[in-house]
């Protein structure tokens, strides 16, 4: 878990609140629906000491890409609004002196599918607005008398959502980052003893990725400069992606963030 007191390079994650409270085997929602969103059981939560209870509701299944997120900027007509709820471009160059990313990775095609990001907590909590006066017109299988509400979920709810039925470090149950043949299992810093090393010429220690992208090869080998596709790596628990690295998910608790991301060490 990981709090921050700033946005960038954090991503929202999509929760549908549960109408009163879902029942899987009273209501038959549509394929079109349950194939975007992950049906998470009510159940029981350890944090911080405590059992927490969270009620049963529906996440999607990945992170918010920057194509979903276009969709909702492109639906505002108002200027001040779009601007508001912007994407924070330029964080890019603040954090990573990287301007390509900072003119292309929102706005490229090639980038569609890749996870949105530099986006504000207010700006996450009106994109959910928005998606659920979307939901308002789509027919999905519900009763008249139930409607889809969309926000951001609680720091309890996103931990039910990444654990499941399993208690362990990482979302796909166990305490290792790589599958037993040896492929890792999400998009993180690899730093270890391995990749540090002292400089002859200056006496300091420098920490150097071992992957094919910096010609070190070896046995590690990432898919991924910085953020990887919103459908990479295997899903887990209830049926979600990435829940850890990549990018992390914004919560509804204030300044706060979930999950790790590209840039955290595992």
């Amino acid at each position: 878990m990981k709090a921050n007191s700033f946005f960038a390079l954090f991503l929202l994650f999509v929760i549908t609140s549960a109408f009163k409270e879902p029942q899987k085997d009273e209501v038959k929602l549509k394929k079109t629906f349950t194939s975007k969103y992950a049906y998470v059981p009510n159940g029981l939560v350890d944090l911080d000491d405590e059992k927490i209870e969270t009620g049963a509701f529906y996440m999607f299944r990945t992170e918010v890409s920057n194509l979903n997120y276009a969709e909702f900027l492109n639906f505002l007509e108002n200027e001040e609004l779009k601007e508001k709820n912007a994407v924070q471009s330029d964080k890019w160059t603040e954090l990573f002196e990287s301007e390509p990313y900072a003119e292309h990775y929102f706005t490229h095609t090639a980038y569609q599918n890749y996870p949105v990001v530099n986006v504000s907590a207010e700006a996450a909590a009106a994109y959910c607005d928005w998606l659920t006066l979307v939901y308002e017109t789509i027919d999905i299988g519900l009763p008249d008398d139930m409607r889809v509400v969309f926000r951001l979920p609680t720091r309890s709810e996103w931990v039910r959502a990444a654990n499941g039925e399993a208690s362990s470090p990482y979302s796909w149950g166990s305490r290792y980052l790589r599958s037993t043949d040896g492929i890792y299992l999400a998009n993180f810093n690899g730093i270890g003893s391995e990749h540090i090393h002292r400089n002859q010429e200056t006496g300091d220690f420098e920490i150097i990725p071992l992957t094919s992208k910096t010609g070190q090869g070896g046995y590690i080998d990432y898919v991924a400069d910085v953020t990887a596709p919103v459908d990479g790596y295997a899903a887990h628990g209830f049926g979600l992606r990435q829940m850890n690295g990549n990018v992390a998910e914004i919560l509804a608790d204030s300044d706060q963030a979930a999950g790790g991301s590209w840039r955290s060490p595992g």
